[in-house]
């Protein structure tokens, strides 16, 4: 199987880690891959992906979304379309040349609920790709049932079925070497994320003032921030609940880092109002941290009866559900045990051959 595999979202929060898990797995198991990927992030790809066989980058000098990339990338796909048996695309951002055998993943449709947080131009942009990319593709991918039900309320998907299959976990997330120093050597809570909207960090903090002097922990935020600005709502609440000595916030930790912070953490809080998957609480479970989690559909998909949730519009709820975890130990033990039990869901051998078998079935024309 001679896959295109494109990487324009490489290097960009979910949808990057997810080709870039993608690549290297399918590279592995002898699949030859050719993958545009922007010229500005050469560097970091021939350090990723220095050690993986059967991969032929394309470095190109536009990005997603981006007009001369919609027209420019349709050349590419032309130069390399009787090498190519099969096109995927882990996002929506088709070109303006559209190969048969074109399969494309939804990652979560965002753009079209209120947690929106960017402009209106780029919400239409967002719509017009994916109406395209829905419309032309031979087969669509969603990574949750929860996704590929709001496509369906939202888009008349006339004689095309939806494909589920999840995300997987990393192999650093699993065969990780015990971490033994403590980057933070205090008792502590841990939220990892972006600090949008919709990521509800507003709550946490403030049911985390209302437990703050009952337990000895400390809330760490992790993750992303605005790099345009200097002091975000998230900063502004903090100072307004004059918690500063109790939070500890780390901006753009590396991998290693949130391995440790994983590792060592005694709960992690996913208060998401919305999410199309959710990888973070899987993975704290992975290296032992058992998870609380917000009362959503995705999340009740991903963990079922394993899982611990809150109401995500309460923070009286979500200030109980960490005083019975942190307080009540028998419980807390038995619930990561039934968590772990969960994680076999997402076995990633068995998510990558979904993948395999689903592109062989479009390659003999039986999608």
């Amino acid at each position: 199987m001679k896959l295109y595999l494109d990487g324009l979202f490489y290097k960009g929060s979910g949808i990057g880690r997810y080709y870039e898990s993608l690549t290297k797995e399918f590279a592995k198991r002898g699949i030859k891959i050719y993958t545009c990927v922007p010229n500005n992030l050469r560097n970091d790809f021939e350090k990723d992906f220095s050690n993986i066989p059967n991969i032929e980058p394309i470095f190109v000098d536009y990005e997603k979304f981006s007009v001369k990339g919609f027209f420019k990338q349709s050349e590419i796909l032309k130069k390399i379309e009787k090498e190519v048996t099969l096109y995927f695309y882990p996002h929506v951002n088709l070109p303006y040349y559209i190969p048969k055998n074109t399969v494309i993943t939804i990652h979560d449709l965002r753009p079209l609920t209120q947690f929106w947080d960017r402009n209106e131009i780029k919400r239409k942009i967002f719509i017009f790709y994916l109406k395209r990319a829905l419309k032309h593709s031979t087969k669509i991918i969603a990574v949750s049932n929860t996704v590929a039900k709001e496509l369906k309320q939202n888009f008349k998907l006339v004689n095309k079925d939806i494909e589920i299959i999840y995300e997987f976990l990393e192999d650093k997330f699993i065969n990780y070497n015990q971490q033994s120093r403590l980057i933070i050597d205090k008792p502590y809570l841990l939220f990892i994320g972006n600090r949008k909207k919709h990521k509800n960090l507003e709550l946490l903090l403030k049911a985390f003032v209302k437990i703050k002097d009952e337990i000895p922990h400390y809330l760490v935020i992790a993750g992303t921030k605005d790099e345009n600005k200097r002091e975000d709502e998230i900063d502004m609440l903090i100072k307004k609940f004059n918690i500063q000595n109790r939070i500890i916030q780390l901006i753009k930790p590396d991998d290693k880092t949130i391995i440790n912070l994983y590792s060592f953490a005694d709960l992690f809080v996913f208060p998401s109002l919305f999410e199309g998957f959710g990888l973070p609480p899987l993975e704290a479970v992975s290296l032992g941290c058992p998870v609380i989690l917000s009362d959503i559909p995705i999340l009740r998909e991903t963990f079922g009866e394993a899982g611990f949730y809150f109401n995500p519009f309460s923070e009286e709820d979500l200030a109980k559900a960490i005083l019975k975890l942190i307080s009540y130990k028998e419980f807390k033990i038995g619930l990561l045990k039934k968590q772990e039990e969960r994680l076999k869901m997402f076995d990633k051998d068995k998510i990558i051959e979904q993948h395999v078998f689903l592109f062989e079935r479009i390659i003999r024309g039986k999608p």
